[in-house]
């Protein structure tokens, strides 16, 4: 499957991906052997990929490798290929796709950087005793947290499939079941933080998950949330292909008045546009890497083409995304809500992008391309 993937991309992957990256037409290197195909490949249409769970769906393993789109999308971040011990659930392949994407422990793009600014601000008033709420977090969330505090995480996990993933992928947290607008573990008025990834986008009843988080936090309590709004009529579908579940995105006016209404004294956000295109970025730039790692872990048949599938639909989804942003029409803030009143502007530094370790990584692909 490897030998296939590398001669639908000519050799070249991180050539044709930057291309399609960028909206290019791909251009042969010259010193390549051979010519090399320059045309760009093929974009398949959006309406071929699910709308949400992309993990049912069936494919033979040829059908992975026969669009070299998908085969540069798929060529994911380097850091663990699924072994031959793991199960062979569709759940699991996608969890490993993701994390191989995006880093270990990352459903999603995300960094260091960011997890801390998250956690920083969830914890600047939490002086007096207790724990802290987390909705939709990702294992490296959770354990960027557990290295900065000594508090315990309690999670609510309202994607099925990473229940268990959550409890294996951060031992210290008490991971619960739940749903996105109906949180659980939660004891009324005892936390004096909750820190939620994507709430507000796919709960459906926003209303009652605010009024939960209001009644979670003690008097003092603080709600920091990482989300995505729209600033059109519409959520462009195709940015959220490879979602868990269909989106349900307001705007921040709306978000506001909900806030508001439930009692919230002060409500603040801040850009996180370009901490989480970078973080974007940074996954993106490894793809090239991928497949060989793979293939030196066995990433072989069905398991293989499930592999690269998944790779592939949250590659382009996210492509769309970052268009999506970088264009206007979505928005990535980090909020945070106070139960008391504050003034003044929000502590929280956005002014790091990615650290020397990072930079190198993201420029070596998108320069050459």
């Amino acid at each position: 499957m490897l030998a296939q993937v590398k001669k639908l991309s000519g050799g070249d992957l991180p050539g044709r991906f930057g291309a399609w990256w960028s909206g290019r037409d791909y251009a042969a290197p010259e010193a390549v052997e051979g010519g090399g195909d320059a045309a760009a490949p093929a974009k398949p249409p959006v309406d071929d990929k699910p709308a949400a769970k992309p993990v049912a769906v069936e494919a033979e393993p040829e059908a992975v490798t026969e669009n070299s789109e998908d085969v540069a999308a798929a060529a994911a971040a380097p850091v663990k290929s699924p072994s031959r011990g793991q199960a062979l659930n569709g759940a699991a392949i996608r969890i490993r796709a993701l994390e191989t994407l995006w880093g270990e422990g990352r459903l999603a793009p995300g960094s260091f950087s960011l997890d801390t600014k998250l956690v920083d601000a969830a914890v600047e008033l939490a002086n007096g005793p207790g724990d802290i709420g987390f909705i939709g977090a990702d294992g490296a969330l959770l354990n960027v947290f557990a290295g900065q505090s000594g508090r315990q995480a309690l999670v609510s996990e309202w994607r099925s499939d990473c229940v268990e993933h959550l409890a294996a992928a951060a031992l210290q947290a008490i991971v619960t079941t739940g749903e996105v607008d109906r949180p659980r573990g939660f004891i009324d008025g005892s936390l004096p933080a909750v820190i939620s990834v994507e709430a507000f986008a796919f709960a459906d009843h926003k209303a009652g998950m605010v009024g939960r988080v209001h009644r979670a936090l003690d008097p003092g309590g603080r709600w920091v949330f990482l989300d995505t709004t729209r600033k059109t009529k519409k959520t462009p579908p195709e940015a959220f292909a490879s979602a868990w579940a269909e989106p349900q995105l307001a705007t921040s006016e709306e978000i506001e008045e909900l806030l508001l209404l439930a009692g919230f004294k002060t409500v603040r956000k801040v850009s996180a546009n370009a901490l989480l295109l970078a973080a974007a970025r940074q996954g993106y730039a490894n793809l090239a890497q991928v497949l060989e790692d793979a293939a030196s872990n066995g990433l072989t048949g069905r398991e293989g083409a499930l592999f690269l599938q998944e790779l592939a639909w949250e590659a382009q989804s996210w492509r769309a995304r970052s268009r999506a942003i970088e264009g206007g029409a979505l928005d990535v803030n980090i909020w945070v809500a106070d139960k008391t009143v504050q003034s003044g502007p929000l502590l929280i530094a956005l002014d790091r992008l990615v650290g020397a370790d990072d930079a190198g990584a993201a420029d070596a692909l998108f320069d050459r391309a």
